[in-house]
């Protein structure tokens, strides 16, 4: 199995961070190498979505876990494996939020794909969620 985590404080409310997290029309303008994001259903536990790549084949996911206003789990099924994106929106005050991602892969064939995800995500993933956070204390001066 193969683990990474990565955390970044946000200047939110944790209600605020998650409403944005939440809104799967948000993830392409934070991420551009996404073209577009559905979710079948409401976001709960067992709703599936796809995430259309800007090049290759569309992602089908799962929630799992989806504890509402702190933390969700996304499942991306592969064969003999999973990719685990676990999700948690910590309070650390009225307009501050710390948000941790971590990504495992495990299954009896989850070494097959350590090679192709882990030195990507590993490397990406801190830049992300930084754009991340940039883009929620955006939205939120926005709105105020």
């Amino acid at each position: 199995m193969w683990t990474f985590e990565h955390s970044v404080d946000c200047r939110v409310s944790r209600d605020f961070a998650w409403r944005f997290w939440t809104d799967v029309s948000n993830w392409p303008v934070v991420d551009s190498s996404v073209e577009a994001v559905t979710l079948n259903g409401p976001l709960q536990s067992g709703a599936t979505g796809t995430t259309k790549p800007r090049s290759g084949a569309p992602i089908h996911w799962q929630l799992e876990e989806v504890h509402d206003g702190s933390s969700a789990v996304v499942l991306i099924p592969a064969p003999g494996a999973a990719l685990r994106f676990a999700w948690k929106f910590d309070y650390f005050g009225a307009n501050a939020t710390r948000i941790t991602q971590r990504a495992s892969l495990e299954g009896e064939t989850a070494r097959d794909y350590i090679a192709a995800v882990a030195p990507e995500l590993e490397r990406n993933m801190p830049q992300g969620m930084r754009k991340l956070a940039e883009a929620m204390e955006k939205a939120a001066s926005d709105r105020s």
